[in-house]
């Protein structure tokens, strides 16, 4: 009966229009059935299996990867998740992805298992998952002792979420042929000295983890690093520019408190996170085939500096963070004449055109007073704005700006304002904001009115979530514009920037 019913659905997986789409599909299935995952995280994962055809051009392959999930999407084997980054899988088509892995003896060799527990069954596996393991004294005697296990095909493994704080001696080294290494969110973990002998590793993700810089050292296939979250706090000289094969870095910071980060000073100089991170972009610019770098950039160094390096021209420049810049009052857009000179005021940055930004935090800026520079950053999709206690209004509407530039926001899907008392709504224009997906409003008290009218997400909002006395104190120009939203509403307790933008566990 059950094969009965997965060839019946099966039906969209064969009307998959090529192979790559029906790999990248069926590699969903190394995460859990209901799973939200990151869109970013897993097109990065085919990037590291090299699934996708244009895997040398980072760019490329994510805009293919971006195609393939829309693509699963239309044959309902992927689902949108309440945050418009991410998507999930049925646990009826998880189990179908598990049946078509392995419905042929070829696809039995890359075996991908979930949940089990006893390494004897997952010896000859290419491919295994490991999450959630609540008994990891199971783990630990399965893999310690004189007969450590040995896999001798192995290729991938995700081992995350466990409770573990390291990984036993000689585990990692029976696994000789590993590319993909996924140990994030094991926020424990802080031992794993044998990564660094994976010679053949490409990918390693070890995001929301204590494991130290030094593991990485002599990767040279390593084309992939993401080392978002984590509680790295030294990186060695040449640790970096060593990774001769590396195309993708990644590292948000983010979870060091104000303490952590005084540390710098204590730290030994051959640090390259000293100084501001300039040692790093240094190292990383020196290496031959990178094209992809995604870092936050204190605000100690200038604009002046940034466009200095070749690889971070802000014309390319796709996610940008401004955080904690307390005397920046105004962002001004350089739409001067190459040749001519034109006056900037004082605590203002000057930022060239944003062809291709889709991605802006305002954290913690106390005297910034608009985002009307916005209007130059026609692709933008996500918007959290969070402590700009001086901040009146996100674009100024006077001088016909808004009229102007009707298409403001046309792309835009997510938007988080979050503790900004002064806000306000006495804007005169309305917003079509034709791909709102989903609104987050907390701590905005002045903030009466927003610019929507009937027609605003249309066809795409799906959430408005916040706090039940703003939501009743809200003023509408039309009764019916009222009832039309209220079926979006959501009440909602505080989450921050993080929780929101889908970053986290």
């Amino acid at each position: 009966m059950e094969d009965q019913v997965f060839a019946i659905l099966a039906f969209s997986y064969d009307s998959l229009s090529n192979d790559t789409i029906k790999s990248c599909f069926l590699y969903c299935s190394m995460f859990p059935s209901d799973y939200e995952i990151l869109e970013d995280e897993i097109i990065e994962l085919w990037i590291g299996e090299g699934l996708l055809i244009a895997s040398y051009d980072i760019q490329r392959a994510r805009n293919q990867g971006y195609d393939i999930i829309e693509s699963l999407k239309v044959a309902c084997l992927l689902e949108s998740a309440e945050s418009g980054k991410h998507v999930k899988m049925h646990d009826m088509i998880h189990d179908l992805a598990l049946w078509l892995t392995m419905k042929t003896e070829e696809m039995k060799e890359r075996a991908r298992v979930l949940e089990s527990r006893d390494f004897a069954e997952m010896k000859e596996a290419q491919m295994i998952s490991l999450w959630d393991l609540d008994r990891i004294s199971l783990f630990h005697r399965s893999v310690v002792g004189p007969k450590v296990p040995s896999f001798p095909n192995l290729e991938t493994l995700f081992l995350r979420r466990n409770s573990m704080g390291e990984i036993p001696s000689g585990f990692l080294e029976k696994m000789s042929l590993v590319r993909v290494l996924n140990l994030s969110y094991n926020y424990r973990l802080g031992m794993c000295w044998q990564v660094h002998q994976l010679v053949n590793l490409e990918y390693l993700n070890i995001s929301f983890t204590s494991i130290k810089a030094r593991s990485i050292r002599g990767l040279k296939k390593l084309r992939c690093l993401i080392l978002n979250f984590t509680h790295l706090k030294e990186i060695g000289q040449t640790m970096i520019s060593g990774l001769s094969s590396l195309k993708l870095f990644s590292m948000h910071s983010g979870c060091h408190q104000q303490h952590e980060l005084l540390l710098f000073d204590q730290i030994p100089e051959n640090n390259i996170l000293c100084g501001g991170k300039k040692a790093l972009l240094e190292e990383l610019e020196s290496l031959e085939y990178i094209n992809e770098i995604s870092i936050i950039i204190p605000s100690d160094i200038s604009v002046a500096e940034l466009s200095s390096y070749k690889l971070l021209s802000l014309v390319h420049l796709e996610t940008l963070q401004i955080s904690s810049c307390n005397d920046l009052k105004d962002v001004k857009i350089d739409t001067i004449d190459k040749g001519k000179q034109g006056f900037i005021p004082r605590y203002s940055t000057v930022l060239p055109k944003f062809s291709k930004l889709h991605e802006v935090h305002i954290i913690s800026c106390s005297k910034l007073l608009d985002l009307t520079w916005l209007i130059y950053a026609p692709c933008l999709q996500s918007l959290a704005v969070s402590a700009c206690e001086s901040m009146e209004e996100l674009i100024d509407g006077s001088d016909g700006v808004v009229q102007e530039n009707y298409g403001l926001f046309s792309r835009l899907t997510t938007l988080q304002l979050e503790n900004l008392p002064k806000l306000n709504g006495s804007c005169n224009y309305v917003l079509p904001f034709p791909s709102l997906k989903m609104i987050y409003v907390h701590s905005c008290e002045n903030l009466r009115k927003i610019p929507f009218d009937f027609n605003t997400g249309k066809n795409s909002l799906k959430k408005i979530q916040v706090e039940q006395s703003w939501w009743d104190g809200l003023q509408w120009e039309d009764e019916a514009i009222k009832q039309r939203f209220n079926s979006f509403f959501m009440p909602s307790v505080y989450m921050d920037l993080y929780q929101v933008l889908g970053y986290g566990y």
